[in-house]
């Protein structure tokens, strides 16, 4: 399984000379999952699922890219073949295609006994910035450009509710680092905050997420979305990643409440919680 992922914490600390953001964020794993299957003797890549349409079938794949970086480390010729089945939408903040990567790094490990952690980890920081937090899930704290992983005390089960736009934008990471170029960057105090001592409760209004500055006037009907939403549930929705998914987080035993009163929005509605790490040893 590979688990989806919100950001409880986003700060965006400046821009680094290697052209990256430097970035200090509190990442958590929710229990939608996409399935990843490793097969061996044969080659390729196969995409399956709700959220199939979008994901790549060729060496833009992250989890395909991830695996064969790993081969190449190891020096293995060994062929295999992955399968993925999508249940976390495409491009949407849920952090779906490097939660794949992770997995399919960690099932080639089973295989391969040599794959180090070490290595898992350097190979994750090179095909992108979220796959290191996917290798240890859970609650955590990623620093750097997402690379620097440390794992924090677990936040208790808690429910999430997501709410999908049906469309996004080309290259919207980029372009969300971008805009925020033009205002002041964050210090870091909320992360390091929330890393001293992770709350028994946590709501989404003390969700804190830097993308959000420029989020709505950069996704079209995000807005009117977020306005709809939070006049149906009454309680607030926050961005999810870099967008344009919203969501909402608080007591598990409002989750169900929170999906039911948002039926009929505009958005597909995917009802969630918190689960700790997968691959804890």
């Amino acid at each position: 399984m590979a688990p989806a992922k919100v950001n409880l914490v986003i700060e965006v600390l400046g821009k680094r000379p290697d052209g990256y953001h430097e970035i200090d964020t509190i990442l958590q794993t929710i229990a939608l999952s996409d399935r990843v299957r490793v097969t061996f003797g044969r080659e390729g890549i196969a995409v399956t699922g709700p959220f199939a349409e979008g994901t790549p079938t060729d060496d833009r794949n992250l989890a395909l890219r991830a695996g064969k970086l790993l081969a190449e480390r190891l020096g293995r010729r060994e062929p295999f073949a992955i399968e993925l089945d999508k249940q976390i939408p495409a491009a949407g903040g849920l952090g779906g295609g490097a939660s794949d990567a992770a997995t399919v790094l960690r099932l080639l490990q089973r295989r391969w006994p040599e794959a180090t952690d070490d290595l898992l980890f350097e190979v994750a920081a090179e095909v992108g910035s979220d796959e290191a937090f996917f290798l240890v899930g859970g609650t955590a704290r990623a620093r750097g450009r997402g690379e620097r992983v440390e794992r924090l005390p677990s936040l208790p089960r808690h429910g999430v509710v997501l709410f999908v736009p049906p469309e996004t934008i080309e290259q919207k990471t980029a372009r969300m680092f971008s805009a925020l170029g033009q205002l002041p960057f964050d210090d870091g105090a909320v992360a390091s905050s929330f890393a001293r001592e992770v709350p028994s409760r946590f709501r989404a209004e003390d969700v804190y997420n830097a993308f959000e500055r420029v989020a709505y006037d950069m996704f079209p009907g995000l807005t009117s979305l977020s306005e709809d939403l939070e006049r149906r549930i009454q309680r607030p929705v926050r961005l999810a990643g870099a967008g344009p998914t919203l969501y909402w987080i608080g007591a598990i035993e409002a989750a169900g409440e929170v999906a039911s009163a948002a039926s009929g929005a505009a958005c597909t509605i995917i009802a969630s919680e918190t689960i700790d790490s997968l691959w804890l040893k």
